[in-house]
């Protein structure tokens, strides 16, 4: 974890410039969980320069051990890191917003017209760019990530155990070798005791303790509302959807059987082919799939349903990222820590990659021909990494030409 601490961030930029930032950044992040945190990337650490790349990967390292959206928990953390708990929750709603305002705009039209409203063609045209847009993200981050043999080997195991394994317990895996190799590795000539400390952040302040209260709040709902006698619309999709929030290890899709026993079958508030369409939904919408639960929502109690099920999936796993970072802060200058950590950001490097090229092989397995999407993908680098055009440029015409060529 990097020693720039929230004093050195919290006078450079204002809550306002902050959600701007992130609204622009939910507006065109398409293409999954990496996809986000490669536009946080260009803009925040390079663009703005708010934060570097060691506190943005130690977030992701951190987003993708809990459980929630790691795209918006990575958000939550960097925005705490810039201006603190409300900061945090200012930068997660503004990321969230643009999709959140498409999926209702769907979900109505959807439920007056009985057809889903699909840009298919775009989205064909923008995934290609996505994936230009991931791999910009990790050759920005190379000369930190890799300083030698051992580096590039941890990045390179790391990068094709996700793509020929998967799942929570590989990354748990991952991360677990990685902190030893770096802790051997660097065998540091620190100790502990003489390592210089910073200013750290305060473990429980105002916005620890409202973050606190809240997780407390939606547990508490999620084990005892089914006991109650409460029969209120709204509290019972803020217990389901908060609950299940804190339960989600292993990424978005995880989601999809959770939430379908509970909404689909336990309490009927959708049919089958509505669930299919929430899900279908969320997959052409900017963000992570969790913004079904935007659709289900007001499916069940129009509006006011889509915003409590859409605070309820996103807002208590962003509140435990913020309270597990400062935790974590407590101990960020023990050299051993810091060694961890430098192995870490390595395997996180090898993730990023593999994001990138997970995404490439699945257009080349869904594609009848490769020009096209081999066309745009290699437009889309051209543009980031010579012409050091912004993502929003990238993206907007990769779906024209989408819609052109497809």
């Amino acid at each position: 974890m990097s020693h720039k601490s929230i004093s050195t961030y919290a006078g450079e930029i204002s809550l306002t410039q902050l959600f701007l930032i992130f609204f622009k950044i939910g507006c065109i992040s398409w293409g999954g969980y990496m996809a986000l945190i490669s536009v946080v990337r260009s803009e925040v650490v390079g663009k703005h320069r708010l934060i570097d790349d060691d506190d943005l990967m130690d977030g992701v390292a951190l987003a993708m051990l809990l459980p929630g959206p790691v795209a918006v928990n990575v958000v939550a953390y960097v925005g705490d890191k810039i201006r603190g708990p409300l900061g945090g929750a200012v930068c997660a709603a503004a990321v969230i917003l643009p999709s959140f305002f498409l999926m209702v705009g769907f979900a109505a039209l959807y439920l007056s017209w009985g057809t889903m409203v699909v840009a298919d063609k775009a989205l064909a045209g923008v995934l290609p760019a996505i994936a230009a847009i991931i791999l910009n993200a990790g050759w920005k981050m190379r000369e930190k990530a890799l300083q030698g043999p051992i580096d590039i080997a941890m990045a390179v195991g790391a990068a094709v155990l996700l793509l020929a394994v998967g799942g929570i317990w590989i990354v748990v895996c991952i991360f677990a070798v990685a902190a030893v190799v770096g802790i051997l590795r660097h065998r540091s000539t620190r100790t502990d005791a003489t390592a210089p400390k910073t200013r750290q952040h305060p473990t429980f302040g105002i916005g620890s303790r409202v973050a606190s209260l809240f997780l407390a709040l939606c547990i508490g709902l999620f084990l005892f509302l089914p006991q109650s006698s409460v029969t209120s619309i709204l509290v019972q999709l803020f217990s389901v959807f908060s609950g299940m929030s804190l339960l989600l290890f292993g990424g978005g899709y995880i989601f999809i059987p959770m939430i379908q026993e509970a909404v689909v079958n336990a309490h009927g508030w959708l049919s089958l082919e509505d669930f299919a369409a929430s899900i279908a939904l969320g997959q052409i919408t900017p963000g992570p799939i969790l913004i079904s639960a935007t659709f289900i929502g007001y499916k069940v109690a129009g509006l006011a349903g889509a915003v409590v099920a859409t605070v309820a999936i996103f807002m208590p796993p962003a509140a435990l990222i913020i309270l597990a970072a400062r935790q974590l802060e407590r101990i960020s200058h023990l050299a051993r820590f810091k060694d961890a950590q430098s192995g870490i950001r390595t395997a996180v490097f090898g993730m990023i990659i593999s994001a990138a090229l997970s995404l490439l092989i699945g257009i080349a397995n869904e594609a009848s021909s490769l020009l096209a999407p081999a066309a745009i993908f290699a437009l889309s680098c051209v543009m980031l990494m010579y012409l050091k055009k912004g993502e929003i440029w990238a993206v907007l015409i990769a779906a024209i030409l989408g819609m052109l060529v497809f």
